[in-house]
């Protein structure tokens, strides 16, 4: 199965400014993407996809491929993720002369992200049973057991009494989506314009591995992240 990796790196970012080239960890943001990237053994070839030559730069620098800069109008903030997609896979058929069979989303936003769960996602991938496939971790944090919704002026628990355990040992499992890979099939992604089906299978990543960064509070979390994971390899 040919399956092309895309980074998606648009160069607008309002919560945090060049997002994407930030340095965590002594590194720009995206290259930690790059990297896993790069060291994956399935994953056929893999393309950044952004509008920033600044970005685009950065990412030449560290071995990534570049073959376009993403078209103003695909990179705004109200810009349909599935159009810049869809550029990007058709400008790589046709520069490539080749199909590809299936897509593999890596944002530069999960950057703990490592060679081995792409390879580990696509091999699940690989045997056919969904059109789409997402990471996630296992919750044990905010579960729905816990969560409460408005009732007028008052609350009530989102799920119903009968389902609601009181033990936490009890919980019934539940998985969040940790945006550190999306895989889908071709079919999918051009014919419905879909990145997830309704019903995906699950690649379990390790929480430690999931943090996703969206404004400062998250990224000063995957800064003390980076430095817990480096003092505990070390140790």
């Amino acid at each position: 199965m040919f399956v092309l990796g895309i980074i998606p790196a648009r160069g607008g970012s309002k919560e945090i400014k060049d997002k994407n080239i930030k340095e965590l960890g002594g590194l720009p943001l995206i290259v930690h993407t790059i990297r896993a990237a790069k060291g994956s053994k399935l994953l056929s070839d893999c393309i950044v996809s952004t509008d920033s030559e600044r970005i685009a730069d950065v990412a030449r620098r560290y071995g990534a491929k570049i073959p376009f800069l993403r078209p103003a109008e695909l990179a705004t903030d109200t810009s349909p993720t599935i159009d810049a997609l869809l550029h990007a896979l058709n400008f790589y058929e046709q520069e490539e002369g080749r199909r590809v069979e299936a897509i593999m989303i890596l944002q530069p936003t999960a950057p703990f992200r490592e060679s081995s769960d792409i390879d580990g996602a696509i091999e699940l991938f690989s045997k056919g049973k969904a059109e789409s496939l997402i990471s996630c971790f296992e919750e044990d944090e905010s579960h729905p057991v816990v969560m409460y919704v408005p009732d007028g002026d008052l609350v009530k628990p989102l799920l119903s009494d009968k389902d609601v355990v009181m033990r936490r040992q009890d919980f019934p499992t539940v998985y969040t989506r940790n945006g550190a890979i999306y895989l889908m099939t071709r079919e999918l992604l051009v014919e419905k314009r879909r990145i997830r089906a309704d019903r995906s299978l699950c690649y379990v990543m390790p929480k430690v591995r999931s943090a996703n960064i969206d404004d400062m509070m998250s990224f000063a979390y995957a800064e003390f992240l980076f430095k817990w994971r480096t003092q505990y390899e070390q140790a």
